[in-house]
């Protein structure tokens, strides 16, 4: 299951864990991972591990469709690891996206980094 809630420090984190997912897998987690957001009562810290995983257009127009609909209203931060190369462009754009709604987002180069950021 590539989208779940984990708990770190005593704070409830969605994960979602692409690495090395295909873009139709990278669409369907972030699918999962929404509906698991909007179930939520409350606002969420989300965590995405996308290293190695396959980005498409497909995958930004989701990734657009899901910043649009969640914003402020469902998210406190957001934390991605696996930022590199020309994933690089796709996190310029997620921050970009953010950036209007106020969504503090930062990527790392590890799990551990990023967590102890979006529980701080």
């Amino acid at each position: 299951m590539p989208a779940k809630w984990i708990d770190y420090r005593g704070r409830k984190v969605l994960y979602v864990d692409v690495r090395q997912a295909t873009s139709q897998e990278f669409v369907a987690a972030l699918r999962e991972a929404d509906a698991l957001a909007r179930a939520s009562p409350s606002k969420i810290l989300y965590l995405g591990n996308i290293e190695d995983a396959a980005v498409s257009r497909e995958v930004m127009k989701v990734i657009k469709e899901i910043v649009d609909r969640m914003g402020r209203k469902m998210l406190i931060k957001l934390a991605v690891v696996g930022v590199a190369g020309v994933k690089k462009i796709l996190m310029d754009a997620v921050v970009s996206m953010f950036d209007r709604s106020g969504v503090p987002v930062r990527s790392f180069k590890t799990e551990p980094e990023a967590l102890d950021w979006l529980v701080e």
